[in-house]
């Protein structure tokens, strides 16, 4: 469990307290994206605990090209900073250019914020990468100073030398209660159960028996209720990019636009990876991945990212 002492506690709720003033006044001036930086390293320093001269670097040999800082402690590089202006609100969309190849094979996370909003993304493992969202904390929102400080807490200096922020991504991400029912409700796993009722009790069940089965009497609702996310009030159908039957919401898969129909674009990028990671894990015929692909490229489209910049897996398809 993450804990940290209470001259770090002071330390980030002192800077959320002065930043928040001087980040609601720069919004007010209408400050540009050059300012916006400036703040931003000096809340890399003052808040977060990192030495801004030597360990807040804009060397574009370890930069990369898409981001303004780097960040490192002990010679480690812990994350790349990308900052907008101040006007502008981060999301998934400013960081498809790391994306895929062309992402920094080096760098594991990437901190997007235009110093008020700090949204943190797990860049991934491999060659087609995409940004996953981890967390996201504001200094002007509405949330307690305790509950900011925590999620500031995981990209500071005494977070990093805790790996605070791979393992609450281990938490919330990879053993987070939905993930595990989909894996459970997958079409491999389910497979599997069938065939082990076969081999030891002689009982053939029906697949879709069994997925209702398990949803309505085994597993816990809100875990089935979790994969879909929290607002489960709005789930359209339209929402997401496969549908097998709208009147069952446990079989919608790959949640990439928000109610009103226009894309989302954390959940866009989160779509994409998941369907990079295979189509046979979410539960999606073969034959509907060309409709799957379309839906998810058109979303793209809408967002104004051009097809040279669309995930591999959305241009070969």
């Amino acid at each position: 469990m993450l804990r940290y002492n209470e001259a770090t506690r002071a330390r980030i709720l002192d800077g959320i307290k002065k930043y928040s003033r001087i980040v609601a006044q720069a919004r007010q001036r209408g400050m540009n994206e050059r300012d916006t930086a400036d703040i931003v390293r000096a809340m890399l320093g003052d808040t977060l605990g990192f030495d801004p001269f030597f360990e807040v670097l804009t060397d574009i040999s370890v930069r990369g090209n898409y981001a303004d800082f780097a960040v490192f402690s002990g010679g480690k590089l812990l994350y790349l900073v990308c900052v907008k202006s101040i006007q502008a609100l981060p999301n998934a969309t400013h960081l498809f250019r790391l994306s895929g190849t062309s992402t920094p094979p080096y760098a594991s996370w990437v901190v997007l914020t235009n110093a008020d909003t700090w949204a943190t993304y797990r860049l991934g493992i491999g060659m087609d990468r995409h940004p996953e969202l981890v967390c996201r904390v504001s200094l002007l929102e509405t949330t307690t100073l305790e509950e900011r400080a925590a999620l500031f807490y995981l990209i500071s200096k005494e977070g990093a030398e805790q790996n605070a922020l791979e393992l609450y991504w281990e938490q919330t991400h990879v053993l987070h209660p939905g993930r595990l029912a989909t894996l459970i409700l997958s079409t491999e796993s389910l497979d599997l159960l069938r065939r082990e009722l076969q081999r030891t009790l002689n009982y053939r069940i029906d697949p879709q028996a069994l997925h209702d089965l398990l949803v309505h009497h085994v597993l816990r609702p809100e875990a089935v209720a979790s994969r879909y996310g929290a607002d489960a009030s709005r789930w359209l159908p339209h929402c997401f990019a496969y549908v097998r039957d709208p009147n069952r919401p446990t079989t919608w898969r790959l949640h990439y636009r928000n109610p009103d129909g226009s894309p989302n674009p954390d959940l866009l990028t989160q779509a994409v990876a998941e369907l990079s990671a295979g189509f046979n894990t979410l539960g999606i015929p073969a034959d509907d991945v060309p409709l799957v692909v379309q839906r998810l490229r058109q979303a793209y489209t809408e967002l104004g990212i051009p097809a040279e910049e669309l995930p591999p897996i959305l241009r070969n398809t």
